[in-house]
């Protein structure tokens, strides 16, 4: 007779984690969609910066230019890695994590990144919203 209770209890304990993992689900999927748009526009922007810069490819010296491609690239790279990386529900954070670090790194070693104040904002937005996934998400 004892075991009835128990059972219900423990139906009812279950029942409950059941519907607030959904909750944690619900945060998880926001906060992971709004990475991943976040991450897909500093993708756009870089790609964009990487062939037509504010400051004009023209204009910058010889010796500029490399660096300059090969940052925006490894920015647009990395960035294309993590918005991937939170498109689905299974995020994969052995890429996400090395693709975040070396994006921003990209960024701060650009040798004109004082010049693009508006891809810098774009840029900790999104790590913002990676950090929101990484609390919501990550077990």
């Amino acid at each position: 007779m004892l075991q009835k209770p128990i059972v219900a209890k423990v139906v009812s304990l279950l029942c409950l984690v059941w519907v607030s993992g959904c909750k944690d689900t619900e945060a998880c999927t926001k906060a992971r969609n709004a990475s991943s748009d976040a991450w897909k526009a500093v993708t756009e922007s870089a790609a964009k910066n990487k062939v037509t810069p504010s400051i004009g490819l023209d204009e910058l010296p010889a010796d500029k230019k490399g660096p300059h491609v090969e940052a925006w690239g490894t920015i647009e790279k990395q960035a294309e890695m993590i918005s991937s990386s939170f498109a689905y529900e299974k995020i994969t954070w052995n890429t996400a994590d090395p693709a975040q670090q070396k994006a921003t790194s990209a960024f701060d070693g650009y040798f004109a990144k004082d010049k693009f104040k508006s891809f810098d904002i774009q840029l900790r937005d999104a790590n913002d919203k990676f950090k929101a996934a990484t609390a919501a998400c990550r077990q």
